[in-house]
């Protein structure tokens, strides 16, 4: 696994990236990082060209300034941007909880260019309300602004833990890599101002998830204990999207790309090879 900054726009982008051929991006979610994507890339990059950024405000990514606009149309747009700089044609597209929400709106904005989606821990992109539920950005500030507030190795893994079924496994690692991105002077006000945007553009048609009008093939991945993405609302949703398959790992909380790893990428070379 590889690690390059892109500019874009001006932003300064971190990414990981392996392997060549059809590109495959990842997107990850509110306040995590590229890092989420750790366990999976070296496997991804054995069949694609494997590409996860950080989005800007997360990780090493530079804050963007998301003027009086929702957050998710910048995301996007720094994403398109993103693959232009890297030469990013037509690709399937891996999002992670509000990654996912991303992922079907780049698609949105690029329908020529995405060819599959995979969404993963997102109750919200099969919801008739179609954007973030505000108590679910909220519980995810209040787990996240606890760390950045007092920044160590212990807060970070507390973090992540509270978002895992099995507490002792959250990987240390990753941690480690949170803490260090969340010691920057402008973590915590990028990540407060992108949670409060969600928040005060909650319902907002920009950025509504209409999963109706997406017929590229869709995969549901779902932790089938997420605390973030109740799996009662996707089971009963999720075929929304036209031409859609789900997977579900038990004993998995909201993050089975970290916590069920090699099932997760198994279950996504599985659908990439076959649609």
């Amino acid at each position: 696994m590889k690690v390059s900054f892109a500019d874009v726009d001006g932003a300064r982008i971190r990414y990981y990236h392996e392997g060549d051929g059809e590109p495959l991006l990842l997107i990850h979610g509110f306040g995590a990082s590229a890092d989420c994507w750790a366990r999976t890339i070296d496997a991804f990059g054995e069949h694609y060209r494997t590409i996860a950024p950080d989005l800007p405000g997360h990780g090493l990514s530079d804050r963007v300034d998301f003027g009086d606009e929702p957050p998710q149309i910048h995301l996007v747009r720094c994403l398109g941007r993103f693959m232009d700089t890297l030469d990013i044609g037509r690709c399937a597209v891996v999002g992670s909880s509000l990654g996912s929400v991303l992922a079907c709106l780049l698609h949105d904005a690029r329908p020529d260019q995405v060819t599959r989606l995979v969404l993963v821990g997102s109750a919200t992109v099969v919801s008739d309300l179609g954007t973030p539920n505000p108590d679910t950005i909220r519980a995810a500030m209040a787990n996240g602004s606890k760390a950045m507030r007092a920044v160590s190795w212990e807060t970070c893994i507390d973090r992540l833990a509270n978002v895992f079924f099995h507490r002792d496994r959250a990987p240390a690692d990753v941690a480690l890599v949170h803490a260090t991105a969340y010691a920057l002077p402008d973590r915590l006000a990028a990540y407060t101002a992108i949670g409060e945007g969600i928040i005060a553009f909650a319902g907002d048609d920009r950025v509504k998830v209409r999963a109706e009008d997406i017929p590229v093939p869709v995969l549901i991945l779902s932790g089938r204990e997420d605390i973030r993405a109740p799996i009662d609302i996707i089971e009963k949703n999720y075929t929304r999207f036209p031409d859609v398959e789900k997977v579900t790992f038990t004993a998995c909380n909201h993050m089975p790309e970290l916590e069920h790893a090699g099932d997760f990428t198994a279950a996504v070379l599985d659908f990439l090879s076959r649609r």
